[in-house]
């Protein structure tokens, strides 16, 4: 299971407590979030990230798995999916990232604001609560104790600087002609009151991947495995079941 920007893997904790009795499961920080700590190369592009993605699942001895991404990691899912459809049995993809959205192409690849490089000094709890709260469909069922462990893991060292050099090396082009190349069953789940990726967008995904499907999630917003867990991971164990 891959996470999103900015979290780290306890964001699954509830989907993987649904899932463990029937599935093997591993999760993992991407290098310079949680507690993995920044990568010593200081390489945060989805080619480093699919290496290390390849490199692990190697090293562990899994040669076919079910892959689970949600936001940057559901971009990283699809991009490992493509490039080694032979590793990847079934990809389900939550609110993916990937598309250039309604933003022209040069504004999302122009890397972080200038304001930016204050994050690695400051980050108020107060606007980390806000910054959560708009990816809620319902920001009442955001919980303290989740806003404090995003606040601790973005406390962790190098962390801060770690997101900031990801950030800026971020790139999207069309993933069209690599999208129609996934040949992985896919699930596709998405939240209707999403505002940080367009739900629209999941209409571009399924009908770029030829073997897909959506399912939505009613007044969810971009973190369904946190906001509603219990009713999106039930969705993911019938698309995985064995």
């Amino acid at each position: 299971m891959l996470h999103g920007f900015g979290a780290s893997l306890q964001t699954w904790d509830r989907w993987c407590e649904a899932l463990v009795s029937a599935h093997r499961i591993l999760c993992f920080d991407l290098p310079g979030f949680g507690l993995t700590g920044p990568d010593p190369t200081g390489s945060y592009s989805d080619e480093r990230s699919l290496l290390i993605l390849a490199a692990l699942l190697q090293h562990i001895g899994l040669e076919r798995v079910d892959l689970v991404g949600h936001s940057l990691g559901g971009r990283y899912a699809w991009e490992f999916a493509a490039k080694f459809p032979h590793s990847v049995r079934r990809l389900v993809l939550v609110s993916p990232d990937g598309f250039a959205g309604n933003a022209p192409a040069f504004v999302l690849n122009a890397g972080p604001p200038a304001w930016a490089p204050l994050l690695r000094y400051t980050m108020p709890k107060i606007l980390l609560w806000v910054d959560l709260a708009i990816a809620y469909g319902n920001p009442r069922r955001l919980r303290g104790a989740i806003v404090a462990r995003y606040d601790d893991m973005l406390r962790a060292p190098g962390v801060r600087a770690a997101l900031l050099a990801r950030w800026s090396q971020i790139r999207v082009s069309d993933p069209r002609s690599t999208l129609a190349t996934v040949s992985a069953p896919t699930l596709i789940v998405w939240g209707t009151r999403d505002r940080i990726v367009r739900p629209s967008q999941a209409q571009e995904f399924a009908s770029a991947i030829p073997s897909s499907q959506i399912e939505w999630l009613a007044g969810v917003g971009h973190l369904p495995q946190e906001e509603l867990p219990l009713q999106s991971v039930a969705i993911v164990a019938k698309f995985l079941r064995p």
